[in-house]
């Protein structure tokens, strides 16, 4: 493990307390934080896809919460896998959590655009651009369908880089999604909706 990953392991998930392994001490912690935080949300939902939720998932919340939203970054760079040269991200969702990613890592940021500008400098990839030479970790909050990473994934292939994986907080659906890319998470849905 290099000594980054190594100090960030020691961060994120703390002392294990009773012999619990530290992943699931520290995935526990995570889930406790996220409800005290009030990130589940029940009601009636429409979700980006169109479909009707009785659950919604609002990770923005996270964000209110510094110590928690260190650890959901800390426990997500710890996730990502291989020689990845750069983290890369879209949205509100994701953009705050791949740059806290991209800190902790000391790997660029790519933000991309849901859609090309049409006005400036038209760019629909802003801060670092991927080359082929590189190796990118796309972070999202929330994945659903897996919408929102395919069509970052797209534009990425545009600039010849590799995709690493998709590194997700929140894993929505328990079917498998048919997705060309690894796709990691944290934590499933199912685990947070337990009462």
């Amino acid at each position: 493990m290099s000594p980054v990953r190594n100090s960030l392991a020691e961060v994120s998930v703390g002392l294990a307390p009773d012999g619990a392994s530290e992943i699931s001490y520290g995935m526990k912690s995570l889930i406790t934080g996220l409800k005290e935080t009030e990130v589940v949300k029940r009601g009636n939902f429409t979700l980006t896809s169109g479909e009707r939720s009785d659950f919604y998932f609002d990770f923005k919340k996270a964000y209110e919460n510094p110590r928690l939203f260190k650890k959901i970054s800390n426990a997500l760079a710890l996730k990502i896998k291989g020689k990845v040269t750069c983290i890369a991200a879209t949205g509100y969702g994701g953009i705050p959590l791949a740059t806290a990613v991209s800190l902790r890592l000391g790997l660029p940021l790519t933000l991309v655009r849901s859609e090309k500008r049409t006005h400036g400098l038209k760019k629909q990839i802003e801060g670092y651009v991927p080359t082929a030479k590189d190796l990118v970790a796309v972070v999202e909050d929330v994945c659903t369908y897996g919408t929102s990473l395919i069509k970052i994934t797209d534009v990425l292939k545009e600039t010849k880089a590799k995709i690493n994986g998709c590194y997700v907080v929140i894993l929505r659906p328990e079917m498998k999604l048919l997705f060309k890319y690894p796709l990691y998470h944290l934590i499933k849905a199912k685990d947070l909706l337990r009462q």
